[in-house]
């Protein structure tokens, strides 16, 4: 506000109002301007900037520009207001595991702008899987910067309180992806590292993490696999694109071999592993024997069988009775062990119980096996759509030549379970006492 006082051409104060004086304020904003006429030679003007900054103010009365105009007047921020203050940077919604993140609080008044003197005591917490420790960083001009660093993937919160009152967004989430790929935090597990059968494939899986153990949720690394020893052994590996890689091999000959696997030529965790390819038992060459061409068929019965290949029809047709017979007895007992599932359909949608922010759609997996009249189901793993079971079951089977039903299920605990996907398994090709890894590929591409 100000008052404009009215004179005559030598300079006597009015004492009557009735004078058009015009008030013209030009500067970052526009403000309105009242001017009011107090009829005793005096007006009363007012207006309201909302940027701060240099304003002009121009006092004019018919066309003339009165003593001083135009006026200059600075106009400074006005008190800090929590829910006006903003934070940017990319470390307030994304970071990577064990890098030194930064984000930075904007001070600003009730119009947005930004306070640039005094410090105001903004408290900053980030709470997730970790509690995580923020250290304030030097600032000016009303900015203030943090910086914090975690070692655990996952989601977090950001909370920026100033005197007890969220700021604008606050509580911020707080994405934390895996870091780059580290050879001291990658890992193997499977039969292949173990060890096998001569002549039968085998496979392992290789699992990339951080240097921290967090698991990546990504393809694309670069791992070195040799497989030495007794004889070179075919092998093949494959990305499957979400952080693990499967890989398969057939030793040629039995003996001791070594797998060497390794990032930027640094071994991972247990490399080289040593195994030892043993002959497959007599009864699963048996097995192998049915599915064998004729020529093979052939030496595996002089082999197997005792004697020469004379007389090879006839037992052909009796072994292949026996073969039918075994497929159809009721001794069988398969072997099932379930590692994990990636990329499941999410069945239900749950508040987020942090903050009570946004929705999470998650499922309760478990897996169902099935064969003729018999069947077996794994525990259930909650609220996980990439489920790791590492559970083993056994199911009996009353006939090989029917195939093993796979069906993944959400639980619901008051509603009935909603089914995930199914598929099927052959069983015509297992030899007896070798394991065969199996990926299944359910309705909308998932995997189990």
């Amino acid at each position: 506000e100000f008052i404009i006082e009215s004179r005559d051409i030598v300079g006597n104060q009015r004492v009557i109002g009735d004078d058009a004086f015009v008030v013209e304020v030009e500067g970052p904003s526009k403000p309105q301007v009242s001017v009011q006429d107090r009829d005793d030679g005096t007006y009363l003007v007012s207006y309201n900037v909302q940027r701060t900054g240099t304003y002009h103010v121009r006092v004019s009365l018919d066309g003339h520009q009165i003593a001083g105009s135009p006026f200059t007047a600075q106009f400074h921020p006005g008190l800090v207001m929590a829910v006006r203050c903003t934070g940017v940077g990319r470390g307030l919604t994304r970071a990577y595991a064990g890098e030194n993140a930064r984000f930075t609080i904007e001070s600003r008044d009730t119009h947005r702008n930004k306070t640039t003197s005094g410090k105001k005591p903004f408290v900053v917490t980030i709470r997730g899987i970790l509690q995580v420790q923020v250290h304030a960083l030097e600032g000016d001009n009303g900015e203030f910067h943090y910086s914090y660093r975690t070692p655990r993937a996952g989601v977090y919160f950001v909370g920026v309180l100033l005197d007890g009152v969220d700021i604008g967004g606050s509580p911020f989430k707080l994405t934390v992806d895996p870091g780059p790929a580290h050879a001291n935090g990658c890992s193997a597990s499977g039969a292949g590292i173990t060890g096998g059968y001569t002549m039968v494939e085998t496979f392992f899986t290789i699992y990339s993490r951080d240097y921290y153990g967090n698991q990546r949720t990504t393809g694309g690394d670069v791992f070195s696999v040799e497989i030495g020893g007794t004889a070179s052994a075919d092998m093949r590996m494959r990305d499957n694109e979400n952080g693990t890689y499967s890989v398969a091999y057939t030793p040629m000959i039995g003996g001791d071999y070594f797998i060497s696997v390794m990032m930027d030529g640094v071994h991972i965790q247990g490399s080289p592993f040593n195994i030892a390819s043993d002959p497959m038992p007599r009864e699963s060459y048996l097995e192998m024997y049915r599915s064998m061409e004729p020529t093979f068929k052939e030496k595996m019965e002089k082999m197997l069988l005792g004697g020469d290949v004379t007389g090879v029809k006839d037992r052909k047709k009796a072994n292949s009775r026996r073969g039918k017979e075994a497929a159809q007895q009721k001794s069988w007992v398969l072997n099932i062990k379930l590692l994990d599932a990636n990329r499941l359909i999410p069945k239900d949608t749950t508040v987020d119980g942090t903050y009570g922010t946004g929705l999470v759609q998650s499922s309760d997996p478990y897996v169902v096996f099935t064969m003729g009249s018999e069947s077996v189901r794994s525990t259930t793993v909650l609220k996980d759509l990439n489920p790791t079971w590492n559970e083993e079951m056994k199911l009996p089977v009353e006939n090989r030549l029917e195939k093993l039903k796979v069906e993944v299920m959400d639980e619901d605990l008051q509603d009935e379970d909603d089914s995930m996907g199914t598929a099927q398994v052959s069983l015509t090709d297992l030899v007896i006492g070798v394991p065969k890894m199996v990926t299944v590929k359910l309705k909308e591409l998932n995997e189990v």
